[in-house]
């Protein structure tokens, strides 16, 4: 009824307008910092998936238009289509780990050849 034909009058949804490849410049002695809001991030993100992956979405009156909608909801939520909400979680949860990484990989860089001084890091030989 109302579901089927987009919820009586709404529009649908568009798709989101960016592309490719994003980079995020960080100073070098920001990076444990960033590092751990990222990996904060992170946490509460795969603890989002992992509720959103349980759940269970009833047809509340147990009657047509309840199960429609109930059918409809677990798809926009955790029905794995490209647009359902545990899709675009899991793309963003992949997100944070690749920039989790990058980071863990300039950590290591620097503290190979700067020491553990994070307040130093990117700042010698600059005259």
């Amino acid at each position: 009824m109302y579901l089927a034909d987009g919820g009586g009058g709404s529009i649908a949804p568009s798709a989101p307008d960016f592309s490719g490849t994003r980079t995020l410049r960080i100073e070098p002695s920001a990076i444990p910092g960033a590092l751990a809001a990222f990996r904060e991030a992170f946490d509460r993100v795969e603890a989002k998936v992992t509720a959103l992956d349980g759940l269970e979405v009833p047809e509340w009156a147990k009657d047509p238009v309840s199960g429609e909608a109930a059918t409809d909801f677990t798809a926009r939520t955790n029905g794995g289509g490209a647009d359902s909400a545990i899709a675009c979680l899991r793309g963003y949860q992949e997100q944070l780990r690749r920039a989790i990484e990058s980071l863990e990989t300039a950590q290591e860089g620097y503290l190979r050849t700067e020491g553990t001084n994070h307040a130093m890091w990117g700042k010698r030989d600059q005259g």
